[in-house]
């Protein structure tokens, strides 16, 4: 259970002027319960600002609030600005399944941290690299997945498939999505993926409609490496990380995924059940 929490980060989606008004009004009804707030926009070089104005923060927050959706949420939790501090997302977005209150609840669940605290949960994020002739052109972090696709143009591509040590096979598919356990809600599942379990230490492997394969989709250990090469000449195909990077694969470039040096740090009310969240947005009904 978390200490009781006197400092937090309040970050609102970038652009979105819902966003910034909401931030402040969470700011102002913090401060009057004795809470030091840094209100910043959720873009890289944002400034902080103090409520209450000239208020000293002696110490790193205890938790940051992220206003918007779930793309907010990635992309926050992208950033080095919310290492190591527990995030908690209020939605203002769609489908908001990695937030924890809404427009109509915030209130009653941020009183409900104040007073009784929070548990903190971690969960698996992924380093993803471009090597390119022996050399990395790109590297990222992504929360949810990582997904290498055709562009404009729907042809199948070839991908040799390595997981860890072993030489899988090579697939002929539209793409392929290697999904951690948080991302297995988004592509992983629409591509006929599993859902996986938050809190487990593993990555899955989902081809995009394959072709006269029997490759399904496998999980695997976190620890071991999947490594992705493009087999023969392709153009126009591209690697997307957390739906908001995109970088333009060569030809016979390899995409390697391995298990991050950081972690997501996801703040919920005890008691707070994933399953019963699947139900409420939908994954699964209610028998």
């Amino acid at each position: 259970m978390s200490p009781s929490i006197r400092t937090v980060l309040v970050i609102y989606k970038a652009d979105h002027d819902q966003a910034r008004a909401m931030a402040w009004t969470v700011a102002q009804w913090l401060a009057a319960r004795d809470v030091v707030c840094l209100v910043r926009e959720n873009l890289p070089d944002a400034a902080h600002a103090v409520l209450p104005a000239g208020a000293v923060v002696a110490a790193p927050p205890d938790l940051a609030l992220i206003l918007g959706g779930d793309g907010t949420m990635l992309s926050a939790a992208r950033k080095r600005v919310v290492d190591g501090v527990p995030l908690l997302g209020i939605n203002l977005g769609r489908v908001g399944f990695m937030t924890s209150a809404g427009l109509a609840d915030w209130e009653a669940v941020l009183g409900d941290i104040l007073r009784n605290g929070f548990v903190e949960t971690r969960r698996l994020m992924i380093e993803v690299a471009v090597i390119r002739r022996g050399e990395t052109v790109f590297s990222t972090i992504s929360v949810n997945d990582a997904v290498i696709s055709r562009g404009a143009m729907a042809r199948l591509a070839a991908f040799d498939v390595t997981l860890g040590d072993t030489d899988v096979c090579t697939l002929r598919a539209d793409g392929v999505v290697i999904s951690t356990p948080t991302g297995s809600t988004a592509y992983c599942v629409s591509a006929g993926g599993p859902l996986i379990y938050p809190g487990l230490d593993v990555l899955c492997v989902v081809p995009i409609c394959p072709f006269l394969s029997d490759f399904k989709p496998v999980v695997v250990p976190a620890d071991a490496p999947v490594r992705l090469a493009l087999s023969a000449p392709e153009t126009n195909m591209y690697l997307t990380c957390d739906g908001q990077e995109l970088f333009a694969l060569d030809d016979h470039d390899v995409v390697l995924v391995t298990k991050a040096d950081r972690c997501l740090r996801l703040a919920k009310r005890p008691g707070e059940s994933y399953f019963e969240r699947l139900r409420l947005k939908g994954f699964i009904n209610r028998p």
